[in-house]
């Protein structure tokens, strides 16, 4: 019996190192362009930043993707401002091909956004709903290192005015390093 018990425990550590070679997880960083259109009167603008995500692997097509993004605008409307966002960001991911090496993926994010702007010795600050849903891929040079060579996405934000909820709709570019383990 006790041959058995070992037998089966060495198949269970077995079957668990196989199982750690397949579920990786993917870092990404790097940068990030918004071009924004806020839902009210004002015309859009741009802001750049950056962005990074950890993906955990569930199998070779599924991960769930956790993502902190943040840029920067510092002219609104042709008026000096210095504006501020932050993303935080969690949702699903499908990728075709990851073990390729040009690997497209497509992901749908939720969370909440985090704004503030001075201008005029105003300054102002809101948090919001967010969800970004959209697509990208990545060019793998090696088993562990690749780069995204583009994610666009759709990132809408739901932002809180003194009289009611204002949607910005905007478009984001990132690029950047992505790491595997």
């Amino acid at each position: 019996m006790r041959k058995v018990v070992c037998l089966l425990a060495l198949v269970f550590l077995a079957s668990l190192s196989a199982a750690a070679q397949d579920s990786t997880i993917d870092l990404f960083a790097g940068y990030s362009y918004l071009h924004t259109s806020p839902g009210i009167k004002e015309s859009s603008f741009k802001a750049n930043g950056g962005d990074a995500s950890i993906a955990f692997n569930l199998n070779p097509w599924a991960s769930f993707v956790a993502e902190a993004g943040g840029v920067h605008a510092s002219k609104i409307s042709g008026i000096d401002v210095n504006a501020n966002a932050e993303t935080f960001l969690f949702g699903p991911k499908i990728s075709f091909f990851r073990r390729s090496t040009l690997s497209p993926f497509a992901q749908a994010l939720f969370g909440f956004a985090h704004s503030n702007a001075a201008f005029n010795g105003t300054a102002t600050s809101s948090n919001g709903f967010a969800m970004s849903p959209g697509v990208g891929l990545d060019w793998n040079f090696t088993h562990h290192l690749g780069l995204r060579l583009g994610q666009v996405d759709y990132l809408f934000q739901r932002v809180p005015t003194s009289t009611n909820q204002v949607n910005w709709n905007n478009f984001r570019y990132s690029a950047g390093v992505v790491f595997r383990f």
